[in-house]
């Protein structure tokens, strides 16, 4: 079984690409023969979708072919968002237009969303409303929110960051995974040529 982490912020060396390995980290924990893959919005630098897209010219050629089909192959995903401005990032956003080959179709997802203060509570609003009807990803019900988020440190947390939440998020991978892994025989049956995006 294979999961991806998406780290969705524009900064390089940022605190979501922080978050995203240390989820990384914890799935190794649960279970040691998942096979991840991180991708990071800030290092892939993709530009916004545009219909050029479709020419598989530029970064659209090799770039975009191996990102795609690494997508493809996984189980499941980790979206890691940082609240800009009460929102979700463009980069996080711009990755679900770019996906329109299937990458996410019914395949289970978890929105971890970061904040530097007390938010972070839109951007899983934002994405749970309008991120889902092309991609067919499916969103756990379950979501985390870490605020305070440069006071995150498992083991070492600063005096924000609740002492359960650690604990939470070993319970919501253990959910993503049962996801992920109960969802296969589900993919056998979709219709992706006839019914390739949603209404």
């Amino acid at each position: 079984m294979k999961i991806s982490i998406i780290s969705g912020s524009h900064r390089v060396n940022s605190q979501s690409k922080r978050i995203s390995n240390l989820f990384l980290s914890n799935l190794s924990n649960i279970d040691e023969k998942l096979d991840t893959f991180i991708l990071d919005l800030a290092d892939a630098s993709l530009p916004l979708w545009s219909p050029e897209k479709k020419d598989g010219k530029g970064v659209w050629g090799d770039t975009w072919s191996s990102i795609s089909n690494s997508l493809n192959t996984s189980d499941g995903f980790i979206l890691v968002v940082p609240e800009y401005g009460g929102m979700a990032t463009p980069a996080a956003k711009n990755i679900f237009l770019l996906c329109g080959n299937g990458e996410f179709a019914h395949k289970p997802g978890l929105i971890v969303s970061i904040s530097s203060g007390n938010g972070g509570a839109y951007p899983i609003s934002e994405l749970r409303s309008s991120s889902y009807k092309n991609t067919h990803i499916m969103w756990i019900p379950e979501n985390i929110i870490i605020r305070n988020v440069e006071e995150f440190n498992p083991g070492a947390h600063g005096k924000n960051i609740p002492e359960w939440l650690d604990n939470r998020i070993d319970y919501v991978l253990k959910l993503l995974l049962t996801y992920a892994s109960n969802m296969k025989p589900i993919r056998e049956i979709v219709n992706r040529k006839d019914f390739g995006n949603g209404m």
